[in-house]
């Protein structure tokens, strides 16, 4: 078995190994492969031009592949942006429980660790409890949970900002300024990051955007948005909250939602971690079902597997 970074004439293969390991969630996303296959050929065409391109402007990602001869067996998403992150591991029906994941995994673990990262996150269904083995088998440990909830596009019941509470794109500054307000703990940095978004994201087909809500100029809470051209789904991610819980929720919900109008999306998916389950039923009352419960883990790329927990 070999691994290296995936080649053109990978392309198809990988997206059918995908397309197999997450049917179900890329419809539920409503994932539009063929754009992505256009979008792979044009990022690998000119001896990887495209990705060099971008990564001067200060994103990298790749996608491994494992192989046995010509034929490709697995594969790996890896991308580089505040903190690494790893997504879509897939392998072939023929080549599972031959170690073809595990060997994915430590491929991107040494890749990373040898750029300088101190840890990589990733995301696993609760309920796979295959892949939540897997995850610990090579080190990764688990550090929080979100639940995500579809509502149907447009909300069968608008929120409304609350009297007194502004809310408006986030600013640099304001992001600095939540940032030292975040208690020490991965859970929330991550969370705080996921807004990070740098212009060149867009040439991806991703668009990454972020709201604060403010009363009298003091800042109360923080919620980013996602959208992307390969998917009809807009993802308001999971918030941080400073002032009252569920006025300030309230308030960025209505300014996502409404920012949201301009993508079009068939589907909303809103986030919400664990220890702000009490909300969700404003997001029931939007129409919003659960759809699953990810748990969120986290490699310490300086640790041996095994040692350590996350903190």
């Amino acid at each position: 078995m070999e691994i290296r970074r995936i080649r053109t004439r990978d392309i198809r293969e990988v997206l059918g190994l995908l397309d197999n390991a997450f049917s179900a969630e890329f419809h539920r996303w409503d994932v539009n492969l063929s754009r992505a296959e256009r979008l792979l050929r044009f990022l690998l065409a000119g001896g990887r031009f495209p990705v060099r391109c971008l990564r001067v402007l200060g994103l990298e990602f790749e996608i491994w592949v494992a192989t046995e001869g010509e034929k490709v067996i697995g594969a790996l998403g890896q991308l580089e942006g505040k903190i690494p992150s790893l997504s879509g591991i897939a392998v072939a029906p023929e080549a599972q429980g031959k170690g073809v994941a595990k060997a994915l995994l430590r491929h991107a673990f040494a890749d990373l660790r040898k750029k300088g990262w101190p840890l990589v996150l990733g995301s696993v269904r609760a309920e796979n409890e295959k892949a939540l083995e897997l995850c610990r088998s090579v080190g990764m440990e688990p550090y929080g949970e979100l639940k995500i909830y579809a509502v149907p596009f447009p909300p069968r019941a608008l929120p409304v900002i609350p009297k007194g509470i502004t809310v408006r794109p986030a600013t640099k500054r304001d992001i600095d300024s939540v940032r030292s307000r975040v208690p020490e703990g991965l859970a929330l940095k991550a969370r705080l990051d996921a807004a990070y978004s740098p212009w060149c994201l867009r040439l991806l087909g991703i668009h990454r955007s972020s709201l604060v809500a403010e009363v009298a100029g003091e800042l109360q809470g923080f919620i980013p948005l996602q959208v992307g051209q390969f998917w009809k789904a807009a993802t308001i991610g999971a918030p941080l909250l400073f002032g009252p819980r569920e006025p300030t929720f309230l308030a960025l919900l209505a300014g996502a939602v409404a920012r949201a109008f301009s993508f079009r999306p068939s589907t909303l998916h809103i986030v919400l971690p664990t220890e702000l389950l009490t909300l969700e039923g404003i997001v029931v009352h939007m129409g919003g079902e659960p759809i699953g419960t990810w748990v969120q883990l986290v490699r310490y790329l300086n640790r041996r597997e095994g040692d350590g927990r996350a903190g």
